[in-house]
């Protein structure tokens, strides 16, 4: 049952993402198509190819096929969650800079973010390295009672937590001040998918004692992140695109 919901939510995830990256790349202001990527819009059609990546290989068909070709015992989940933390880190830029946040650059933009992330790759390559893992278990999930997979876990939360939390009070603030009424849903649903992604970090101690078996009811809790986060980028492209009420957007997240 426990399965059946978590490839349901990834599904979820994979039309949602597959949606925003297949637009963004084939959109008729976009002719160049691919090249796009190398565009500063490009970065969100780049969150959603990592991100999606990190979603198919989690699934269990995909993941055991790649289990035969990775050298390294469940190693796919090493290159999901680089992924997945790459993905943050873009989406991370692009608000830093949409929201006009200083604050948010400083931390996610140059030699300190990249720190960041290559200290968190590391941990998650040493925690994975560190644990007794002989059969191939997508997110780790049968072995999730060893302490080196707990800070494996939390690594990922941490970090996701390191990119996410500067930008809450300029989401927050454009969330009541955007002139648009859906820049303002917009910016309230990325809001809201934040706060749920901190959540879950905060309240990661209370994952590890409710046990292997909660693992996917709490991993619920960062699909329906990131299906707000998605939906609230779909939200600024409507604003952008009806420009509603003919008035400017003070942020520019469109992903046309």
């Amino acid at each position: 049952m426990n399965d059946s919901i978590y490839i349901i939510s990834v599904s979820l995830m994979l039309i949602l993402l597959g949606g925003l990256t297949f637009h963004r790349l084939t959109s008729t202001r976009t002719p160049e198509g691919a090249r796009a990527l190398w565009r500063p819009s490009g970065r969100l059609a780049l969150m959603g190819i990592l991100l999606t990546t990190a979603y198919v290989v989690s699934l269990p068909s995909v993941y055991t096929m790649m289990e035969a070709i990775v050298p390294l015992s469940n190693g796919t989940d090493f290159v999901a969650k680089c992924c997945a933390m790459t993905a943050v880190a873009f989406l991370g830029v692009h608000l830093a800079i949409a929201y006009k946040s200083e604050t948010a650059l400083r931390w996610i933009v140059g030699s300190r973010g990249a720190m960041a992330l290559g200290i968190a790759a590391l941990g998650v390559f040493i925690t994975l390295i560190a644990a007794d893992t002989p059969e191939p278990s997508p997110r780790l999930v049968a072995y999730a009672d060893q302490p080196a997979v707990e800070v494996n876990e939390w690594i990922v939360l941490a970090y996701t937590a390191y990119i996410l939390g500067p930008l809450l009070q300029p989401i927050f603030r454009d969330s009541r001040r955007n002139p648009l009424r859906f820049g303002r849903l917009a910016s309230r649903l990325i809001f809201i998918g934040f706060v749920l992604s901190l959540a879950r970090t905060l309240a990661y101690p209370l994952e590890l004692r409710a046990g292997p078996e909660a693992f996917y009811v709490f991993e619920l809790v960062t699909h329906v992140s990131t299906a707000c986060v998605v939906l609230g980028l779909w939200a600024f492209a409507i604003a952008r695109r009806r420009q509603l009420a003919r008035k400017k957007l003070d942020t520019d997240l469109s992903i046309e």
